[in-house]
């Protein structure tokens, strides 16, 4: 996978992509509990007797905490690493993530709820740190192994989203099914966060050039037109993100709610789904360097919107498959091409600032999509996803006239240019 003619591109991005996957797999270890903690009764969270709207609510809330986390460690990273270099800010991001799921985990094993909810928001200022590997990918790669490289960054979270679920599912488990830990999964995720906040900076030392250690100074400053065309690329950035966001954080919520599905069976569903997230993942860069990223984008837009729908509309479990995957083949897509088509707007010096931004606005519609949707799944349970569908939709509009327009700007400079 890491072959090429660029030896130095190969080692830093093999750095990447085991930091990717080793932090993934530690934010997705109590992916199958956290939807119990709020709607089980017999979790310690809650008092056993909150109404099922107050729990849902709730469990919105902490799910929206996280990306909104992001959305300030994000930005604050990206652009710290822009002045600073990438690798000091990492460790620094990388310790951040530690110190939130210590915190988480000591919030289920007490019971503490207001912890639990803080420890969100500090984890997730602390995974901003996917601003800075997606920057250093951007630093080191080539034109024509861009979309790679920000496609290897997907697969790793997808790996992640794999092994994760499970191993949390087992753990969960423990001894009895009626008797579920839900804290060992939150323990193992505290150890492999620090397992990657030793290792990372170590192995960086090595492999990262003195020029992208120091960073660039200062940054670029975007010309009007430039500007515009990033603000607009933002905005369906957002949208496109709210349909993927919406399926991957109401998922398992849809399965609790509708067929009461346990945890180690939630975390075995995840990690299905996680099959072909990753194998789009490996077709993506070839089809975005032949297609290009805005015609990649629009088709993952149609992807997710009547995967999302058919999905819902489903009777039975097994009836969620076919649609499923439909949708997690999109949202690969969407990840990839939306990420290169921001980081092809933006200036070298100011790749750090262009991909916080963008990691923050993909991130602040998880948050408002936790919120919402917590209120929505309350009400129904396809509720949620039906925004989405809307979203793509909308999103799906909004691209065809930024491409139309587009095109119509340059064919008026060649216009200008030959006359």
């Amino acid at each position: 996978m890491f072959t090429g003619k660029n030896a130095h591109e190969t080692a830093v991005m093999s750095v990447v992509f085991m930091t990717v996957l080793v932090g993934w797999v530690g934010f997705s270890l109590p992916y199958p509990v956290f939807g119990h903690l709020f709607l089980n009764p017999q979790s310690d969270l809650l008092p056993a007797e909150t109404p099922g709207n107050i729990r849902t609510l709730l469990l919105g809330l902490a799910i929206g905490l996280y990306p909104a986390g992001q959305i300030a460690g994000s930005m604050l990273f990206g652009r710290l690493s822009d002045r600073f270099g990438r690798a000091p800010v990492l460790a620094v991001a990388l310790a951040v993530a530690v110190l939130g799921a210590l915190m988480l985990w000591s919030a289920v094993e007490t019971g503490m709820l207001w912890l639990l909810l803080l420890g969100r928001m500090v984890a997730g200022i602390g995974e901003g740190n996917i601003a800075i590997l997606q920057s250093l990918a951007a630093d080191v790669s080539r034109p024509k192994s861009k979309a790679r490289n920000f496609a290897l960054i997907g697969i790793a979270m997808d790996l992640g989203f794999v092994a994760g679920p499970i191993v949390g599912g087992l753990l969960a488990v423990g001894g009895a099914e009626w008797a579920p830990d839900y804290g060992a999964p939150f323990a193992a995720a505290a150890a492999l966060f620090a397992a990657n906040a030793v290792l990372v900076p170590w192995l960086l030392r090595g492999r990262v050039s003195a020029s992208e250690r120091r960073g660039e100074p200062g940054g670029a400053a975007l010309e009007p037109r430039a500007r515009r065309r990033l603000i607009a690329l933002l905005g369906l950035s957002f949208l496109a993100f709210w349909a993927v966001m919406v399926f991957l954080e109401f998922f398992p919520v849809f399965f609790v709610q509708r067929y009461a599905t346990p945890p180690l069976e939630l975390g075995i569903n995840a990690a299905l789904l996680s099959v072909p997230l990753i194998l789009s993942g490996l077709i993506v860069g070839r089809i975005v360097n032949r297609l290009g990223a805005t015609a990649v984008t629009l088709l993952s837009l149609l992807m997710m919107g009547s995967g999302s729908y058919a999905f819902v509309e489903a009777g039975s479990p097994l009836g969620h498959i076919l649609p499923a995957v439909l949708v997690a083949a999109g949202i690969n897509f969407a990840q990839t091409a939306t990420s290169v088509l921001i980081s092809d707007a933006a200036p070298a010096a100011a790749q750090g600032a262009a991909i916080g931004i963008y990691r923050a606005t993909t991130i602040a519609a998880g948050a408002l999509v936790g919120i919402a949707g917590g209120w929505l799944s309350g009400i129904d349970p396809a509720a949620p996803f039906l925004t989405g569908v809307a979203a793509c939709l909308l999103a799906a509009l909004g691209l065809t006239a930024f491409a139309i327009r587009t095109r119509r700007s340059r064919t008026s400079a060649e216009c200008r240019q030959f006359s």
